[in-house]
């Protein structure tokens, strides 16, 4: 094992130099370098997907090889040749039999396909009995654009409608074919930058990353990458791919706060300061009223009360009663009841037009109640 940072390798580990540690010596005991990020002895080497000071953010592009200048498709053909019969010769390729019929074929092949721009020529891989059936490739060539993909998926549609077509007329070729046995096998490109980047993104972070042009130039991306049609716009904040997904980290400002999905609210602080500002003085004058109202209050009541102890004490001076009582002069209350009353006293007073009134008749009365009063 190669001990990295000075460490020496003992047999059974490597031995660190001070102020390093990790399998391989590779980690700084003061920074700790994250996602299998060296210590060199001055940073973090972080690997292609990493970046930052401890290679702790994963990066929003990863380079890929550049595209060649032509890309080459192929289209996996079977089909049947009917007026031919095999011979074990044919399942030889350095055959005579099997290079003449081939020259026939690809003869045969190259007029059918002519019309395609795309079209290079025919590949026979094997050839089987059936008559004689044919197993090959079509290749097809494009110089690379960013459509070079959309050129070759019509390329595709179009060898199919040429084959089939060739393959149901009637025969008047060297080689005619069974209509009914041609099928159209598979298609690839040798050329697929979203392989690479799929690969290159691991399987943590693939999804989030895909290929996009600028100009001809692929691109491995992910919509952290500012300045493509599929970029997040984090608008006051900054973009992060993490393993649960890409999230916006909004910024805060000497002047503002930002907040939203993607950072598109934004609060100044001199607005909140002046609204907490303006509620506390609303609150202060309001404690000053309760306080002034409170103290009056207060005044009032030991001003009112001095003001009865002062009268108290003149009735007193006075041999009158208290103030807030009074007495019932003229009712004398009956000794055999009570609250009865004799009425002699009070109507031997009345006019003689009262006369007719039986005046030793008792009657009832409610006792008045005193009621306390301030002064």
């Amino acid at each position: 094992m190669a001990c990295l940072n000075g460490g020496t390798w003992n047999g059974k580990a490597c031995e660190c130099p001070t102020g390093f540690g990790g399998d391989r010596c590779q980690q700084h005991m003061g920074i700790v370098c994250q996602n299998e990020g060296v210590w060199n002895g001055s940073m973090c080497v972080c690997t292609s997907l990493y970046q930052g000071p401890r290679c702790e953010e994963v990066v929003s592009s990863i380079e890929i090889e550049p595209p060649p200048k032509t890309v080459s498709a192929q289209v996996e053909l079977t089909v049947k040749v009917t007026n031919r019969n095999f011979t074990k010769e044919l399942e030889d390729p350095s055959s005579p039999q099997f290079q003449e019929f081939k020259e026939t074929f690809t003869q045969q092949m190259n007029k059918v396909y002519s019309k395609i721009p795309e079209y290079e020529t025919v590949n026979i891989k094997k050839l089987t009995p059936g008559s004689v059936v044919v197993e090959h490739d079509v290749i097809l060539k494009a110089n690379f654009t960013s459509k070079y993909k959309d050129d070759f998926e019509k390329a595709f549609q179009e060898v199919e409608e040429k084959i089939m077509t060739a393959t149901q007329e009637n025969c008047t070729n060297p080689l005619c074919f069974n209509a009914t046995a041609t099928k159209v096998e598979n298609v690839s490109i040798t050329y697929n930058p979203d392989v690479e980047c799929q690969k290159k993104a691991g399987k943590d972070f693939a999804q989030y990353f895909f290929v996009e042009y600028k100009g001809e130039k692929p691109n491995c991306i992910n919509r952290c990458m500012p300045g493509f049609n599929r970029s997040l716009n984090c608008n006051f904040g900054k973009c992060k791919l993490e393993r649960s997904g890409l999230r916006c980290y909004c910024l805060t400002t000497d002047t503002a706060w930002y907040s939203g999905e993607t950072c598109e609210f934004s609060t100044k602080k001199s607005l909140v300061y002046g609204l907490l500002g303006a509620v506390g003085a609303v609150i202060l004058v309001v404690l000053v009223i309760l306080l002034v109202f409170t103290f009056r209050s207060r005044r009032e009541v030991k001003r009112q009360k001095s003001k009865v102890a002062q009268l108290s004490k003149w009735h007193e001076e006075d041999g009158g009663t208290a103030p807030g009582t009074f007495q019932n002069i003229g009712f004398d209350i009956h000794e055999e009841q009570e609250d009865s009353i004799h009425l002699d006293s009070i109507y031997s007073n009345f006019p003689t037009s009262l006369g007719q009134i039986d005046s030793k008749k008792k009657i009832k009365i409610q006792r008045p109640q005193v009621v306390m009063t301030s002064i």
